[in-house]
């Protein structure tokens, strides 16, 4: 078959990436890819600058790779284009923003995806897939910003009213 003979045609190559293992609620933080067929994959570890945890591994690579990274509870942002020419030489670089959309242990995924012509035809063959658990936690200020903002309407009417009412009827018996 025609994809067999590609997939045993694929190079390999080295990739390295970060994760941080935590986020508060507010905070955004920068996952990064690298790529490469001729760098190690420590050196690729030391060239990534995001912030977490960097590992990488070795992976079997096209001449046109995809990097996505998904997660269901993350507003995922990619910076770099997700589809990319991979060459003999240098780094290929993918980058995403991630912010945490509600607090918890959640999964983000990292899937590249070959992607090759058959019989003319784009066709794209996933190729490793990597899974991250972030921890996902919410300060008291957050807790609380979030409680007024969800609840200003009935704050407004049964604590704010009432003592707006207490501070003029004080300030009125003073004056008399």
């Amino acid at each position: 078959m025609v994809v067999d003979q590609f997939l045993a045609s694929m190079s390999s190559a080295n990739v390295a990436f970060n994760s941080p293992q935590r986020l508060n609620l507010s905070e955004t933080a920068q996952i990064q890819l690298l790529l490469s067929l001729q760098k190690s994959i420590e050196e690729l570890r030391r060239e990534i600058t995001a912030s977490g945890p960097s590992e990488g591994a070795m992976v079997k690579v096209a001449n046109r790779m995809e990097a996505r990274l998904t997660g269901a509870n993350f507003q995922i942002t990619a910076i770099t284009s997700e589809e990319q020419a991979i060459g003999a030489n240098g780094t290929v670089e993918w980058k995403w923003e991630i912010k945490p959309l509600s607090t918890g242990r959640h999964n983000l995924h990292l899937t590249l995806t070959a992607i090759f012509n058959i019989d003319g035809a784009t066709t794209r063959r996933s190729v490793r897939t990597f899974d991250k658990r972030i921890e996902v936690e919410v300060t008291a200020r957050q807790i609380a910003f979030d409680f007024l903002g969800k609840n200003w309407q009935w704050l407004w009417a049964a604590v704010i009213l009432p003592v707006a009412g207490w501070l003029w009827k004080r300030r009125a018996s003073k004056e008399t």
